[in-house]
């Protein structure tokens, strides 16, 4: 698939699914150094996640772990972060500007709860810095989900609503009318993809973490792209919280 064909299903149906990004003999080996940096760190993670709890802030759905800044502790991903296909789709709604803000790891244990829809930052009105909805329909930052495992329905794929990119406002502070930000909706899919792969998607498309009902832990990098012409937004607090 050609960057202006991915470019296309975004806009389309606001994410792409980019194959082969990550080689096969390569991906595993990553994966095994991400869970490893992971696993060093989630006690320090889920203290973090019961402070903001205890402030009365929403966070990420139990069962999910998170690595912060993964490529601070492994860099083994990171000769593919500048793949031509999805540099390339990007530059098509950026221009020769993109840079990447975020580079986390999430791991969705055997048995995580189903998290609650949202979009991600800047459009996320549970993060301390936002865009105000309603916002323009345009793509101001992107999101993507590094398949370091398969991705199925049966070990929580992320849960996508199709199209919802387009809206001006996304359900994450459950305020939207008529829309139940923790129910499963009729729409919706799971991702679906062979490890490698990378789901590419606009920031404002509304998605969940899925629960994982295997007995493996399916493991993305969350890796943020936007454009650097926009300068930076200033602090950005979303406390690990609402991850995939």
């Amino acid at each position: 698939m050609e960057p202006a064909e991915i470019a296309h299903h975004i806009r389309e149906n606001g994410y792409c699914i980019v194959e082969k990004v990550i080689p096969s003999g390569k991906v595993d080996g990553i994966r095994k150094r991400v869970v490893r940096a992971q696993a060093a760190t989630e006690a320090a993670h889920q203290a973090r996640e019961r402070a903001t709890r205890a402030r009365g802030h929403r966070v990420g759905a139990r069962g999910v772990g998170v690595l912060k800044q993964a490529i601070n502790h492994d860099q083994s991903f990171a000769p593919y972060l500048a793949d031509r296909r999805i540099v390339g789709a990007l530059e098509i709604f950026f221009g020769p500007w993109v840079r990447i803000s975020c580079t986390d790891a999430v791991v969705n244990q055997p048995g995580n709860e189903r998290g609650y829809w949202h979009a991600d930052w800047p459009f996320n009105q549970t993060n301390a810095s936002n865009v105000p909805a309603p916002y323009p329909d345009a793509m101001m930052h992107a999101s993507s989900l590094w398949m370091l495992t398969d991705f199925s329905p049966a070990n929580g794929g992320t849960l996508l609503l199709p199209g919802t990119h387009r809206k001006d406002r996304n359900p994450a502070a459950g305020d939207l009318p008529g829309f139940n930000n923790e129910a499963p909706q009729p729409d919706e899919i799971n991702a679906q993809g062979r490890a490698g792969s990378v789901l590419l998607y606009d920031s404002r498309q509304w998605h969940a973490v899925a629960p994982n009902r295997s007995g493996s832990p399916p493991t993305p990098l969350v890796v943020e792209p936007e454009s650097n012409a926009r300068g930076h937004a200033g602090a950005r607090d979303d406390g690990g919280g609402d991850r995939r």
